[in-house]
């Protein structure tokens, strides 16, 4: 059985989503964004995230490659 994902953004096109489902061939299988699939840790994670970014708790790229630098020349000791 082949698979096929169609992703209708504007709804004055969902005419063409009630014809495939009236085709006997074709079943429809809602799926739902992937945020709502992840566990709660997760979620909790991602908001801790954005939390860090809106309070300004976030390293810039040179700051990150400093660290890690610092990081791997005291782990060659």
């Amino acid at each position: 059985m082949k698979q096929l994902t169609i992703k209708i953004k504007d709804n004055k096109y969902s005419f063409f989503l009630e014809l495939l489902k009236s085709m006997d061939f074709v079943s429809i299988v809602e799926d739902n964004d992937w945020y709502e699939n992840l566990s709660l840790k997760e979620k909790k994670e991602i908001q801790k995230g954005i939390n860090d970014l809106e309070n300004g708790r976030t390293y810039s790229q040179e700051e990150v490659m400093l660290l890690a630098k610092k990081k791997i020349s005291t782990l060659k000791k």
